[in-house]
């Protein structure tokens, strides 16, 4: 019962957020649609009054016109029908042409002459329907039907509306260019005109050091016309050399005046261009995190009472809206960029667009893996476990940018995008399964011997020092893990072996091992450490070759971590004593330590 009522709820606050969702979805639209219609409808409006004043024809009595007003409508009138009378003569006049070259077709034997004709009767057909197109609008006072006849005969084309789109940029290119383009078309001209100043010099100083004297009268006059046309060429290249050289001065003059300071260039960009391309920016910066803000919101609402976990259903909502703020963002920018009246910055818009689309196409198949994983449906699962760089981590929240915690160190936090949590396979873990070996402040004992404390621990290393915070030692973690340290914070034993005469053999099982249990524990209790101790036990090891071997164990608390070299020494100091009491004599050599492994392995 209690989980139905839970599923119940949640289905009900999940209808609640997401009708708050399509509400604010539906609203927004209608305020933008509603103020670009305000914006269209109202040009357009006065648009089609201005035609229908100026083009309609015959005008409306509204109010009687003054003199003035009735001459120039009665001279508009008389243009138009002259205009339509003149229409109506040209289709008269096409069509007979139409009737000759339909004789002529018909007339025609060869397959190339009727190709031609056909041709021609062609052109004579779309020079027709030209002209009665022309009349009809003139009829109905600037409307063309014909328009909406022609789009629905048009095959789409990409490239041909990406180039009308890219047009205003490369007019701006054009216009920015064209005054330098002049200059270099006008030097190139100068250069010609001086070559052929040059060569004309040339040909007529060859001309006068001819003898004309051995020519006849035939010949002569031909020389003459030859050098009168040199002549001319030479009047001519001087005269067109001179006016293309004024007009590169009139250039370089308006150039010079024209010109704009840097600094009158800056301030032209920001206060047009510049302004233009801020608003729009933070028009979709405002965008997205104002319907970012919403769906945490939302999402506040939905989960707060399920520790933030989501459902396949919610993880797919909130996937489908980050799409929409990004999508509503970018129609921001050309909202702005189309209200501002800048096609240029629109067509740059459109081409960054279409490259970045371009530049993430090949993208497309590792996009898919994320949004599994997303969807919480990848290799990777939410609140299972994986190892990152050897250390054990549990994910936290999948989102683009996925939240690694450790529980063994809530401070050790990790932050991974979804290309690389992708890498990872995550599997589920139980509640036994330990995160870490160690934490800080902890004492490890690794397997070279070394006791020491845990000062630090990062995803990349573990920085370990002496008890008194000296000699700092730092190990990759890789490293440390493979050193397989035990935990001597939770608890430890420390193994020690002492063996004894074999003149001792016959009391070696009975009293012995008491006797020495109760001298060391006296010992141990009298240290600082002693209250931590747990349980000692001392028994009968082996009989060595000169020695009867007895091995002592001390259990002690975590707390005396930090004294684990000193309680190593004490044992056998106390295991000593106790055979000094006793009288018992130690053979040479025999004397051993141990260390013993500790109580939770690694």
């Amino acid at each position: 019962m209690n989980t139905m009522r839970k599923k119940f709820e949640f289905s009900t606050k999940s209808r609640v957020a997401l009708t708050f969702l399509a509400i604010f979805f539906s609203i927004s639209f209608v305020i933008m649609a509603g103020s670009k219609t305000e914006n269209i409808s109202a040009p357009q409006s006065e648009k089609k009054h201005a035609v229908q004043t100026a083009t309609s024809w015959p005008p409306s009595p509204a109010r009687k016109p003054s003199p003035d007003q009735l001459a120039e409508q009665s001279s508009r009138e008389e243009v138009i029908f002259a205009k339509l009378n003149t229409i109506i003569n040209n289709i008269n006049v096409l069509k007979n042409e139409l009737e000759d070259k339909t004789i002529l077709l018909n007339k025609a034997k060869t397959e190339k002459e009727k190709t031609t004709i056909l041709n021609e009767i062609d052109e004579i057909n779309q020079l027709i329907k030209e002209q009665e197109n022309a009349f009809e609008v003139i009829q109905t006072g600037g409307l063309d039907l014909a328009k909406v006849d022609d789009s629905q005969d048009k095959i789409f084309d990409w490239q041909k509306n990406l180039l009308e789109i890219l047009q205003p940029i490369m007019n701006e290119l054009h216009q920015y260019t064209e005054d330098k383009r002049k200059v270099i078309q006008l030097q190139n001209k100068i250069a010609f005109y001086q070559s052929q100043i040059e060569d004309s010099n040339k040909a007529l100083e060859k001309m006068a050091r001819i003898n004309k004297e051995g020519l006849e009268e035939a010949a002569l006059d031909r020389f003459r016309k030859v050098k009168k046309k040199w002549n001319n060429l030479l009047e001519d290249s001087k005269h067109q050399l001179g006016v293309v050289e004024m007009q590169l001065d009139g250039m370089i003059a308006s150039e010079i005046e024209k010109e704009v300071s840097i600094g009158d260039h800056i301030q032209q960009f920001v206060l047009g261009r510049g302004a233009t391309i801020l608003m729009a920016v933070l028009a979709a910066v405002l965008v997205f995190f104002s319907m970012s803000l919403v769906w945490n919101a939302i999402m506040w609402v939905s989960t707060r009472n399920r520790n933030g976990e989501l459902s396949y259903f919610q993880r797919l909502a909130h996937l489908v809206y980050r799409t929409m703020m990004v999508l509503f963002s970018i129609a921001t920018i050309f909202y702005v960029l189309d209200q501002r009246n800048d096609q240029v910055l629109v067509g740059i818009a459109v081409l960054v667009l279409i490259v970045a689309i371009w530049a993430l196409k090949n993208s497309v198949p590792r996009y898919i893996n994320e949004l599994q994983t997303i969807l919480n449906a990848g290799p990777v699962r939410e609140g299972e476990r994986i190892l990152y760089n050897g250390v054990p981590m549990k994910i936290d929240r999948l989102n683009f940018y996925t939240r690694l915690t450790n529980p063994a160190m809530p401070e050790l936090r990790v932050r991974l995008p979804l290309s690389e949590l992708n890498t990872y396979v995550s599997r589920p873990y139980t509640d036994e399964e330990p995160w870490f070996p160690c934490k800080e402040g902890d004492f490890v004992l690794l397997s070279n011997g070394w006791c020491l404390k845990v000062k630090c621990i990062t995803p990349e290393h573990v920085q370990l020092t002496l008890g008194n915070g000296t000699m700092p030692q730092i190990y990759p973690v890789q490293d440390f893990i493979e050193a397989c340290p035990k935990n001597l914070s939770e608890g430890f034993i420390v193994v020690s072996v002492i063996g004894i005469d074999y003149k001792y053999q016959p009391r070696c099982t009975t009293d012995i091992p008491g006797i020495f249990r109760e001298g060391i524990r006296k010992g141990l209790l009298q240290e600082n450490y002693g209250h931590a101790l747990k349980d000692l036990l001392v028994y009968f090891n082996q009989a060595n070759s000169s020695s009867l071997d007895y091995k002592i164990v001390a259990v002690l608390d975590g707390i005396a971590a930090g004294n684990y070299n000193d309680i190593v020494r004490d044992l056998q100091r106390f295991a000593v004593d106790v055979c000094n009491q006793q009288q018992w004599n130690i053979p040479f050599n025999q004397v051993v330590v141990h260390q013993a492994d500790n109580a939770h392995n690694c």
